[in-house]
This record gives structure tokens, C-alpha cells and sequence, in this order.
């Protein structure tokens, strides 16, 4: 069965619901299983989002491969993909960007071309600013339904957990509500045995 965050919420709350429904532990002990309950689920959570994040990046690179690689290069080709790159990057105004992709285009310098319309697409996706980016990609991509679609997924995609995504964001339990998260940690790695924690052990 696949781990996700709907699942490590529900079975946290689950585990939450049971201790918190047991008469034979201290408050101290309900403390601290509740503290362990919680700290299993967050170490679940955070490698829900790592295998995420890894699988954001394997698909950015293979997009933006897609979109702005080029065939492997040798020597003086080489050499002029990575001067390319390098003018590129030292555009700062998308107006002058789309100038300079137009001159390129114009001249038949291809690198050149297809460098500007990667940085393009790094610029854009920087909040607000980004927009007058887009305009010298979608020029790039223009005439070509395979990039056009790939431009469409790249800027679909969106790093998990950053910004305002609260997918793997795990509710803090009321009881934890006071505690640092050293303390929590420092909770869940004490000494106190708590038996039975788990629901199927209920009587």
C-alpha cells in the first residue's frame, strides 16, 4: 500500500484517538505516546516529500531537456553552447531578452536562441516578475506542438511542500501545542515504557 500524507494523517489520527481514549496511562504516558505516535508520522511525512521532491526534480530535468537541450556537442560547438549560456544569463530585462531572441533568430543562432528561452523560463518562475519572462519562451515554443506541450508541463509543476502547498504539512496534536520541537523529540526518546499503544492491542 502506498504511503501519502492522507494516509499518515489518518492513521496519526487514529493513533491519536486511542491513546487519548486510554484510562489506564498517566497524562505523563499519554505525553509521551502521543509525542512518539507524532514523530513516527512526521518522519513518514518528510520522506513522503522527499520521494516527491526527487520525482519534481527527475521531471523538471527531463522536460527541460526536452524543451532546451541540445544534441551532444564537441569542440567548437561545445564551446559556443557555453558561451551561449553565458550571454544568456547576463540578461536582466525580459524586454532586452526578447530583443536579443529576436537578433538571434534573425542571425540563425540557434544557441543563442534557445539559451535565452531557458533562462527565460528560470525568470518566470520567480513570483510576480516572472510573467514578462513567459512571453520570450512562448515565442520559443511557437510552431512546435511537442515543446509548446512540454513548456505547458514544466510550468505546471511545482515543488512539493514549498510555497503554499500544505500537503505535507502534519497538524500539531493539542497536547504538543506548548512544545518546541526539541521538546517533542526529547518526549518521544524518553525512557517511559508505554505498552499497548498501538489500537489493535485494546481490550
Amino acid at each position: 500500500m502506498t504511503t501519502t500524507p492522507d494516509s499518515i494523517r489518518t492513521d496519526l489520527d487514529r493513533k491519536l484517538a486511542h491513546i487519548r481514549g486510554r484510562r489506564d496511562l498517566t497524562p505523563q504516558a499519554k505525553q509521551v505516546a502521543i509525542a512518539r505516535a507524532y514523530q513516527d508520522a512526521d518522519q513518514k511525512m518528510q520522506a513522503a516529500q522527499a520521494a516527491a521532491a526527487e520525482q519534481y526534480h527527475r521531471d523538471r530535468q527531463r522536460l527541460e531537456r526536452q524543451l532546451f537541450g541540445a544534441a551532444d556537442t564537441f569542440g567548437a560547438d561545445a564551446m559556443n553552447q557555453r558561451q551561449a549560456r553565458e550571454m544568456a544569463a547576463q540578461l536582466t530585462d525580459p524586454k532586452q531578452a526578447a530583443a536579443a531572441y529576436q537578433r538571434a533568430k534573425r542571425d540563425g543562432d540557434t544557441a543563442y536562441q534557445r539559451a535565452i528561452a531557458s533562462h527565460a523560463a528560470d525568470m518566470a518562475t520567480v513570483p510576480i516578475f516572472g510573467d514578462a519572462w513567459k512571453g520570450v519562451v512562448q515565442e520559443y515554443v511557437q510552431g512546435s506542438p511537442a515543446k509548446a506541450e512540454a513548456y505547458q508541463q514544466l510550468t505546471n509543476l511545482s515543488e512539493p511542500g514549498m510555497g503554499t502547498d500544505w500537503t505535507y504539512v502534519l497538524p500539531t496534536p493539542s497536547e504538543m501545542g506548548r512544545l518546541s520541537a526539541g521538546q517533542v523529540i526529547a518526549l518521544a526518546e524518553s525512557d517511559l515504557e508505554v505498552h499497548g499503544s498501538e489500537p489493535s492491542s485494546a481490550a
